[in-house]
């Protein structure tokens, strides 16, 4: 295969646009779902998911003169999503449409957006992207949507000015079928993201940038072996803050700290509620973190700065399942560690959430001990995110991790999920299969959640921003009692 080597080496866009028209407008779409990815009743499907990763792409390109727009398929039918954006006019495009796949869930959906989008404007290109989805074995994706004419893997913020326009493809570093972002991890832009790119913007929560990377090393997390990055300043996450404010024209917004890992220390969190103040940009904001990973004058200082939920990766209760995941070497230290840390997020009047994994060689037993550790903690926490592991992947990126948990004694539902669907779910043991799993899941999340703990948690980052609690009571009416993972008032919802 022929090769070129990608000359650019900064974040801005050359001053040659090639064939591309700044005043056109580039169309960003970020893959719907055909379905909640793990149960389908009304209350998920009002979920909205910022694709903060294309958001960036789509920032870089308007500081760069261009006139992107961003529109999420959340859960429309695809060919009715294709019909609405050639109603606005938004389509037929002379710029390829740019499909950010950001999970494997989304992928059927982009197979049917990409069909009928090739069967009504055969000549428009696509270029697709998401770095977990497409990164990993860009030729099998290609294989799965053979409607898309460019796949570009990693962090595509150093590609992006050349991926648009398919006059300069041929200036690429191109291989496996794929345009290469040289870029690594990619250093965070000194700027924030705009998102008034994004179609209703309004509706959506904001994210603020903080840190990329992890590498903690827990055997089932796709960032366990990427660095953990420097944070963003202090003072720059206050300005970015303060221009989000200015962009929704209100303090009224509820911003997630992006960050897979969000590792401050005292004098970070201090220095973030001062300059907060000194901008004037005093918000409710959102992060996610480990349970072993705050000191208890850090979590202070970060309720001082507006911190209001934290979502806490914990996984488990079980000091046998702790080492399997290669999530701690002490699991004694470790659970001490996660019970102050709660008790400190609760004093200082932020909400906990508690994500819980069930994982490979799981058992009866060590289920009791994490459902035990959670009753004796209730107390502390908001609620929970419970589910069983799966595989993400093509047979190529995926065999490693398969045969891992294979080895503690999971077996896939299914041998061929990896190559038709990129996700392979599995029996956890001979003791937990993937029905159990799924009981226990709803379980532990009845036992720690009522409807309202569900909205709050919720209604902070991924419900629309009108969407009131009556109307999440309208919907929950409507919906299915046995897929809901909370326990229900009988007098506020009645399922027909």
């Amino acid at each position: 295969m022929m090769r070129f080597l990608l000359l650019r080496a900064s974040v801005s866009c050359s001053k040659w646009k090639g064939s591309c028209r700044l005043d056109e407008q580039i169309l960003f779409v970020s893959a719907g779902m055909l379905a909640p990815k793990k149960r389908d009743h009304l209350l998920a499907r009002q979920q909205l998911y910022l694709n903060y990763g294309a958001l960036t792409l789509t920032t870089l390109l308007k500081r760069n003169g261009y006139v992107p727009v961003l529109i999420h398929g959340s859960h429309s039918k695809p060919e009715q999503f294709v019909d609405s954006l050639r109603e606005q006019r938004r389509l037929p495009t002379s710029h390829p449409v740019m499909l950010s796949i950001p999970s494997f869930f989304a992928l059927e959906w982009a197979q049917k957006f990409c069909r009928y989008l090739k069967k009504l404007f055969p000549d428009t290109k696509i270029v697709a992207g998401g770095r977990w989805v497409v990164g990993p074995d860009p030729n099998w994706l290609k294989q799965k949507i053979p409607e898309i004419d460019l796949t570009s893997t990693g962090l595509a913020e150093k590609l992006i000015c050349d991926v648009i326009d398919p006059a300069l493809w041929s200036s690429l570093d191109y291989r496996d079928g794929a345009a290469v972002d040289l870029s690594g991890q990619g250093e965070l832009p000194p700027y924030p993201l705009d998102h008034a790119l994004v179609d209703n913007f309004r509706l959506f929560q904001p994210s603020i940038d903080i840190s990329r990377g992890c590498g903690m090393g827990c055997v089932f997390c796709e960032e366990r072996a990427i660095p953990l990055s420097k944070l963003r300043s202090p003072a720059m996450v206050a300005q970015h803050l303060s221009e989000v404010i200015n962009q929704y024209g209100s303090k009224d917004i509820r911003p997630y700290f992006q960050a897979s890992l969000f590792l401050p220390n005292p004098r970070w969190a201090r220095q973030l509620s001062h300059e907060i103040q000194e901008h004037n940009c005093a918000v409710s904001w959102r992060c996610e973190t480990r349970v072993d990973c705050m000191t208890s004058e850090t979590i202070e200082l970060l309720a001082r700065s507006g911190l209001k939920v934290v979502d806490l990766g914990m996984e488990t209760a079980s000091p046998q399942q702790m080492l399997l995941m290669k999530k701690t070497k002490d699991p004694d230290k470790y659970l001490q560690r996660a019970s102050v840390a709660i008790r400190d997020f609760a004093a200082n009047g932020i909400l906990v959430k508690i994500n819980i994994l069930l994982y490979a060689g799981e058992t009866k037993a060590t289920v009791a001990e994490t459902t035990s550790w959670l009753r004796e903690n209730k107390a502390y926490i908001k609620g929970v995110s419970v589910g069983p592991v799966l595989a993400f992947g093509s047979p190529k990126p995926a065999s490693p991790l398969i045969a891992e948990l294979e080895s503690l004694g999971a077996r896939a539902v299914d041998p061929e999920s990896a190559a038709t669907t990129g996700i392979t779910e599995l029996h956890l043991s001979n003791e937990i299969d993937a029905k159990s799993a799924e009981e226990i899941s709803l379980s532990l999340s009845r036992m720690m959640m009522d409807q309202r703990d569900y909205y709050d948690l919720k209604s902070f980052s991924y419900y629309p921003r009108d969407y009131t609690y009556e109307n999440f009571i309208r919907d929950a009416q409507k919906s299915n009692p046995a897929s809901l993972p909370f326990k229900s008032t009988m007098h506020e919802i009645r399922h027909s």
